[in-house]
């Protein structure tokens, strides 16, 4: 699977956006599960931050932050206003639950406003202290809907802390298994050889060694807004209607089906 990335991140907010995807690097999207891997990832220390956009409208979900209570050190992650970290109480403070891979992420889950990752020593509520990397679990609004994804971490100590990627699914109240990243389904490598695509002047430009029948096009939250038949090997979707922001495109070959990414700007 290609790779959604951004480069030059800020040391005090990193954060992905509609306007700041390069097109060249969108992900294949499969599914409903749209997965984000930070590349490079994302190495924060004293007082850094990392805002998750998760569906990039405009609009940060969680962050994971480095600070300083006036006590001890932290790595925490703090959902926005609304939404929620799966988090477990300890000595009546919220420690960030370590999930395991596969494990189910959905409304039965127990959120929080917050959730700590690793807070300084003799705080033994931490579950993700020098442990690896880790999975949390995440709820959070979009246009009134609620969706659940996850976030991939590797936190060294309460200083230091790592984001690798994440994912969430796109259709509301939909479970996710965490560390779920999508799978190209459907997909004949044979049907779909040399294929490749970019967005310039305004169209999405789809290239094939076979002939193409079909694209629709879906907006990040699922709604349909282009059906077009095609039949070359070489063909173009004017995309100028479309408003800003992220895209899935799923294109036919004989029975076999691609589903792409792309970024409108």
């Amino acid at each position: 699977m290609s790779k959604i990335t951004k480069n030059n991140f800020g040391k005090k907010l990193a954060k992905y956006g509609a306007l700041s995807l390069a097109i060249a690097g969108v992900a294949d999207a499969t599914g409903q599960v749209v997965y984000t891997d930070v590349d490079p990832d994302f190495v924060g220390g004293m007082g850094d931050s990392f805002a998750i956009d998760f569906n990039a409208d405009g609009t940060d979900d969680i962050q994971v932050l480095q600070s300083n209570n006036g006590n001890y050190e932290l790595v925490q992650a703090l959902p926005a206003a609304g939404n929620g970290v799966i988090a477990a109480s300890n000595a009546g403070y919220l420690y960030a639950s370590n999930l395991a891979d596969g494990t189910a992420i959905d409304g039965s889950g127990a959120f929080g406003s917050f959730g700590s990752f690793c807070a300084g020593p003799g705080y033994t509520g931490s579950q993700f202290c020098g442990t690896g990397v880790g999975l949390i679990g995440v709820q959070f609004d979009a246009a009134g809907n609620t969706h659940y994804g996850w976030v991939r971490v590797d936190i060294a100590d309460s200083s230091n802390f790592t984001v690798l990627g994440y994912a969430f699914e796109s259709t509301p109240d939909t479970a996710i298994a965490a560390g779920d990243e999508g799978s190209p389904l459907g997909v004949n490598e044979q049907a779909f050889a040399n294929f490749d695509f970019f967005v310039s002047n305004e169209q999405l430009n789809l290239s094939a060694a076979n002939a193409m029948n079909n694209v629709t096009v879906f907006s990040i939250l699922g709604q349909q807004v282009v059906n077009q038949k095609l039949s070359g090997t070489n063909e173009t979707v004017n995309v100028s209607a479309l408003s800003t922001g992220i895209y899935v495109a799923k294109v036919s070959i004989d029975g076999a089906v691609k589903t792409i990414k792309f970024a409108k700007k």
